[in-house]
């Protein structure tokens, strides 16, 4: 009967500790909030840049993504991008500049991401809105890019691969939904 006793109530507790995490405070608004929301559902993005590195421009000339990179100008050579790139969603010709120590390709469409740190969170200009800066990088499911291609954030109106990108967060009647990627 004892054994019962405590069975149930073991039960009970577990229960009711499973039910207070489930209803969570929707108010609350934290690094880890902001990262889960981030990695929970793809993010469309729109004309944004991802650094690449050397290997992956690499690979994605010999996987036809597009063309070995033809220097264009004195300071800028570019990669010609062909279909199949295009369809992993790049927007643009891969290019390689002095003032980027990477690769760079800018990106268009829905991606997954994956956070590695959260540098900042404030309030946004309207209430019940949050700006995050955050390390970012989108998810390609693609041998070539076996890890994530960071997105480089916006500092002083140009793309920086040193700088966090900037989200803004709006708070709704059912909690914190990410709004958009903004500069």
């Amino acid at each position: 009967m004892a054994t019962t006793t405590h069975g149930w109530l073991l039960t009970a507790v577990v229960g009711l500790c499973l039910a207070s995490l489930a209803c969570g405070d929707k108010d609350q608004f934290d690094e880890g909030v902001a990262k889960d929301i981030l990695e929970a559902n793809a993010v469309n993005l729109d004309g944004e840049q991802v650094t690449l590195s050397t290997g992956q421009l690499q690979c994605g000339v010999q996987s036809e993504l597009w063309e070995a990179p033809a220097q264009v100008s004195q300071d800028r050579t570019t990669a010609r991008l062909t279909s199949k790139g295009r369809d992993l969603n790049f927007g643009d010709n891969p290019a390689i500049e002095p003032q980027f120590h990477q690769p760079y390709a800018q990106v268009r469409g829905a991606f997954s991401l994956e956070v590695d740190g959260v540098s900042g969170i404030r309030d946004g200009e309207t209430a019940g809105t949050k700006l995050v800066d955050a390390k970012a990088a989108i998810k390609l499911q693609d041998a070539c890019f076996p890890s994530p291609l960071p997105i480089m954030g916006v500092k002083h109106g140009e793309f920086r691969e040193d700088t966090p990108v900037s989200f803004l967060f709006r708070k709704s009647e059912d909690g914190w939904h990410l709004d958009k990627l903004v500069h």
